[in-house]
This record gives C-alpha cells, structure tokens and sequence, in this order.
C-alpha cells in the first residue's frame, strides 16, 4: 500500500531516494497520516501542509547531527514518521503511545521538545551558539509558522541572531491560518523581509512549499550560507485531506465549560456595556467565536502574545472598563509577571478565565494545567474560584462582572459536575450532600467523580468554589462533624485545598483522619482524561477505596 513509505525507517534511508520519487512520497505520507489519525484529534491539518518541506529538510540535511527543530510541534507528525516512529504512529496521543508534540526522550531526532508556541527561533539560537563554543561544525534549523512569529520571544532571538550574526536556518511556514486567523501587523502585511533587513538578516523567499524539486533546490543552497538566512516558504495547511475531520461530540446531558462561556458573557455583555474580552489566538477554542460576532468592536484577539494581552487588559481596567482576559491555563504561565506587576499590584479590576486547568487530555504534560493555583494563590488581591459545574460556572462569572473583582476562574476542558441540587447557593461554597462520619471535600470539576462515589451511600459532600480567599466556615463545621475528610482537586498540592485544610486542622487541633487525592508532584504524560485520571489516582474508584477503608 505504501511501496516507499514501507521502506524508509530513517532519514538516511529517505536518502537513498531520487528526487524524482519524492512526490510520490509525499503522496503517501499523507494517506498515511490521514489513516492513522482519522478516529482521533490532533495537529493533522498542520502537518500535512508541511509534507513537501518536512521530506526536504531530513532529505538534504543530515539529521540527526544537524539539529532540526519544529515550533510547538503542531507541524511534526511527517518529521516523526519519517524518523522511525512509522510504526508507533497508530498510538500517537494515546496514553502511552508517542506524543502528538516533539519530544526529547521519545527521539534523538527532537532536539527540542515544544508544546508551547515561539520558541523555535530561541531555540536554535541556542544550539547554534554551543556548536561555536565546541568549535562544532553542524547545521541548524528553526521551523515556525506565521503565527507562531507573532510572539515577543520570537522577536527577542531574531534580534539577537542578526546583531550575533549565527550560522542558523529560520524557514517560515506561511499557510495564512493559525488556530483562528492571524493577528498582527507582520503577519498581515508579511513586510518579513523588511524585518530581516533592519535585522542584519538574509531573506529568501517566497517559495511554493508544495513543490518538493524546487525546495531540494533552494534549500541545499542555503545549506551552504554563512550568518543567518530566512526562508519563507508558503503552504496549504491541510493540503491533500481527502478524509473529512469528524466533528466533535455532543453530549445530551448539558454543554461544556466551552459553551456556556459563550453565551453566558453575551448575555452579560448586554447588561455590562464597558465588559470587554481579549484573547492570545484562542477565541474559537474558548467558546468566543459567536460572541466576537455579536461584539466585534469589544472583542481583541491580540495574537500569540499572553504578557500582551494581560497589560493591555490591565490597561483598559485602568481606563474605567472590565477586561476578561482568556488564557489557557498553561498559557497563563508566561504572563505571571504581568498579572503580579501590572494587575494584582496596581489592584486593577481584570477577570482571568483559565481554560483547561487540571487534565487537558491528549495534548500532554505541556497542555496540562497543574500549576495555576500554585501560582496564583500567594498574590494579594485576587481571588481564585474552580467551579465544578457549568451552573456554578456561570453564576460566578456574574457575580465577578457584577462586583468588578479582580478574579481568576479555572475550569477544565469540556464538562464538570452535572446539574445537582444544592443545600446552599452560596458562591463561596456548596454542601451537595450532608451524612455521617466521613466526608469529601473537593473543588473542581473532579467534583463530578466525588458526587458518584457518595451517590447511595450515607457520607457527605462539600463542594468548594473559591479557594481565594478561602472561607473556613464549612471546613471547621467538617471539623465538628466528621471523623474522616477526603479532599479531592485537580491541581497540585501547594495553594490547593488540600494544604489550606491540613493547615486549618493544626491550628484547631483536629482529631480525626485527613486523607488528600491530587495530582503528583510529576509531569503528567498523554493520554484520555479518564485514563489520567485513573493513573494518577484521583478518578472514582481511588475515592471509593478511601471510603471503604
């Protein structure tokens, strides 16, 4: 079926071709590809429009000596195919398989690893510059796509580049498409060689990245350029996909975190005219997309520029309006210091919705948004909730736009606890079912594995929303009321509830049994959010074997 394709476990092997049989190649790579990930999600798109250039660059450079590196990995399903994970390629975002991102320790032929954007450009700044120091001779290579370009790192290293004039290869993959569409002046006006001029740095370009003779061609005359050199090639992200991406699943029991965010901050947006929403490059993946349609002149997609995107909101806060600013949870990582120099210290009114915190699935340690609370909690000034459900989810971002507070919402890709009937509706807390003897005490959408393992059983249930500033009230009544507390969150242990309520059980000398479930101090591999969470011991059945103990 793949009478090439079949024969090539190495790039060295991939070699041994003619030029002439490598748009066959091509074409099988890209069935293979369709394939193998026809069932699943992942980069699919991205990587079959770099098909032509990812066979170029194995076929005329000598990796892995030569170092290659792919920007956030988005790009590097036929670079891993080509590099002996053929057969592997089947498992690929499943737990236990292979990555769908570049990986050092699955490969010597990822150099670098990425799930984040940008760092490409860094990167090979820095390998470049061990090679000088080793006085080894060696190729190198960044491969990033015009919206990963957008980012200020990206900017930093081509600056540094071209004032240190480094022997590196920058191929841009212009495909016109990011995850939404392309923000920014540069990717708009592609004025790339204009850049490189004022950068000290050569431009080449532009190249059909479809045409894999005129690629060999151009490429290998790079090859043997001295200083810094841009290429910029451009491609159809998807190009070839005959097999229709399946569309995502619809569950009859309620909507997503995703959804409901969606709708729930048009209605507020009626009501709240100075609520405004910005984004780094994740409108669609919020939910935002039908809000941007409904309010396009309050809705900023600034691009992939998180420490932006927080000053700027913090800017706007600072005017006399209410930003919420979307970011992923792990995204949220580069702009801590904006959030602490520029928003909590200047006690600026910003909403921070962070979307797929705890388990993020098939994306991986880099995707999983474990750190947050661990992060965030020290700050003064903020408050930090974790909603276990989509109703809680929605009443507490009313009640933040109504009060203007300075707050952070985390939430998990998809959906939380189901629709239940509360004792009280407080937005601080929630007992979801008062027992005897022991109790669990969780926040978060884990919540939901928590209301089954008490469902039918005469133990208790505590559902906590805000962890900042955290409200003792229930913990204490928890206290005089049960012998046993389980606590159950998504999150690591440092600024969790787990810690907060271990502390408050010291200062109150309580005498009972405090048994704590919540991600290790470990980074989380890929695979399903049920498998991950059965792996790292906080899923249903780990909670029912601490309440039969």
């Amino acid at each position: 079926m793949y009478p090439l394709l079949s024969n090539i476990n190495s790039p060295a092997e991939l070699r041994r071709l003619e030029v002439t049989q490598l748009p066959l190649l091509c074409e099988e790579l890209r069935q293979f590809v369709q394939e193998k990930t026809n069932t699943k999600e992942g980069h699919i798109r991205s990587s079959l429009g770099v098909t032509e250039l990812s066979v170029a660059l194995h076929y005329v450079f000598s990796t892995p000596e030569d170092i290659l590196v792919w920007d956030v990995g988005h790009q590097a399903y036929i670079h891993k195919i080509l590099t002996g994970r053929r057969d592997l390629f089947h498992t690929n975002r499943q737990l236990g398989g292979i990555s769908g991102f570049t990986k050092r320790e699955e490969s010597e032929y990822d150099p670098f690893g990425a799930g984040h954007s940008s760092t490409s450009v860094s990167a090979i700044a820095g390998f470049a510059t061990a090679a000088e120091l080793r006085q080894q001779k060696r190729h190198h290579i960044a491969v990033i796509g015009d919206g990963a370009l957008t980012a200020g790192i990206s900017f930093e290293a081509l600056n540094y580049i071209g004032e240190n004039q480094l022997d590196v290869i920058i191929i841009l993959n212009d495909n016109d498409s990011s995850i939404d569409e392309n923000r920014g002046a540069l990717a708009i006006h592609k004025r790339y060689e204009s850049l490189c001029k004022a950068l000290n740095i050569g431009y080449y370009g532009s190249i059909d990245g479809h045409h894999i003779e005129s690629l060999v061609q151009k490429i290998s005359e790079l090859k043997e350029a001295k200083g810094p050199v841009f290429l910029k090639v451009n491609t159809l992200k998807g190009k070839g996909r005959v097999i229709p991406e399946s569309n995502s699943t619809v569950r009859k029991d309620g909507k997503s975190f995703q959804q409901a965010f969606g709708e729930i901050l048009i209605e507020e947006a009626k009501k709240e005219e100075k609520l405004v929403v910005i984004s780094p490059a994740m409108l669609s993946g919020a939910g935002l997309t039908e809000f941007g349609n409904t309010f396009p002149e309050r809705t900023f997609d600034t691009g992939i520029t998180e420490q932006h995107a927080v000053t700027m909101a913090a800017a706007m806060a600072a005017d006399g309006f209410y930003p919420l600013c979307h970011l992923y949870s792990t995204f949220s990582q580069r702009a801590v210091d904006q959030i602490i120099h520029d928003v909590a210290l200047q006690d600026l009114p910003v909403l921070f919705c962070l979307d797929r915190a705890g388990i993020a699935g098939e994306d991986g340690p880099t995707h999983h948004g474990a750190f947050d609370i661990s992060l965030f909690d020290p700050i003064p000034n903020i408050a930090i909730y974790s909603p276990s459900g989509v109703e809680l989810f929605k009443t507490t971002i009313k009640t933040c736009i109504e009060k203007r507070e300075l707050a952070i919402i985390r939430y998990v890709k998809g959906w939380g606890m189901k629709k239940v009937k509360t004792l009280e509706p407080d937005i601080g807390y929630r007992w979801l079912k008062k027992g005897k003897e022991k109790v669990i005490i969780s926040t978060g959408a884990i919540g939901e594995e928590a209301r089954m393992a008490v469902a039918g059983t005469k133990y208790a249930l505590l559902d906590i929303n805000r962890i900042k500033p955290f409200d003792t009230t229930p913990v204490l009544e928890a206290f005089n009321r049960y012998s046993k507390i389980i606590t159950l969150e998504e999150n690591s242990f440092n600024g969790g509830i787990a810690q907060k309520i271990k502390i408050l059980a010291q200062e109150y000398d309580y005498r009972g049994n405090i048994y704590s479930l919540y991600l290790p101090d470990q980074f989380i591999e890929h695979g399903s959010r049920a498998s991950l969470l059965k792996k790292t011991g906080i899923d249903i059945q780990a909670i029912e074997k601490l309440l039969a103990s």
